[in-house]
């Protein structure tokens, strides 16, 4: 497959008129399957000045105008004093067991509070939904935050679910599972992107959800 995308980097491709930057998603499919963080920073990298992501990010900030332009400060080594049930004890236990720290998925370039927060809210995200961060978990976040979202993030992370089927015959079950559960829980549910998480930490899982309209996970 790695062989099929060099010409996509290589190829002097036109941003215009989606102003999509290609060499930086030919550079996200090479490098995603051994390096999911990396993959991601360059798929962000890639929509960062496009068309598509100003009209997503215009969406999401009018969704989120009462927080949008706060600062987020994180200390997981506070946070995962909470009770394991909580927020913000059961995202810094999540964290801690990926290696991850707060800013893991944000990008240097970006230069505004939202984009950081976006950034932060990842992982957060995987909390509230319930979904955890194993190949399945990932590709139902996806499917949740798409519906949620409609960005060029969230289609790359889908646009996987063909190989990982064709990889994994068995798992394809729990597979259509999670991405019906993403789906229908995207559609369901209050927007994420205006929720203030770095004010209810301290509120249980359940709290959460049922603030949120998350549909009850099975």
């Amino acid at each position: 497959m790695l062989n099929i995308l060099k010409p996509c980097q290589s190829a002097a491709i036109p941003k215009e008129p989606t102003g999509i930057n290609w060499r930086e998603v030919g550079k996200a499919y090479q490098v995603f399957m051994r390096n999911p963080a990396q993959g991601i920073l360059h798929i962000l990298a890639a929509g960062r000045h496009s068309y598509w992501q100003k009209l997503v990010i215009a969406r999401l900030r009018h969704q989120a105008q009462l927080i949008a332009d706060r600062e987020v400060s994180i200390d997981l080594n506070m946070l995962i004093q909470l009770p394991a049930d909580t927020l913000g004890g059961a995202y810094a236990r999540h964290m801690f067991a990926q290696g991850f720290t707060a800013d893991s998925f944000i990008d240097n370039d970006q230069d505004t509070l939202f984009d950081k927060r976006l950034g932060i809210a990842h992982d957060v995200q995987h909390i509230m939904t319930g979904f955890d961060s194993s190949p399945i978990g990932e590709f139902g976040l996806a499917a949740f935050m798409l519906v949620q979202y409609r960005d060029l993030l969230n289609v790359f992370v889908l646009s996987w679910v063909p190989w990982s089927m064709i990889g994994s015959i068995r798992r394809t079950p729990k597979l259509t599972a999670a991405l019906w559960r993403g789906f229908i829980g995207g559609w369901r549910s209050k927007p994420l992107a205006a929720y203030p998480f770095e004010d209810n930490w301290h509120k249980s899982l359940s709290e959460v959800r049922q603030e949120l309209r998350i549909p009850s996970i099975q």
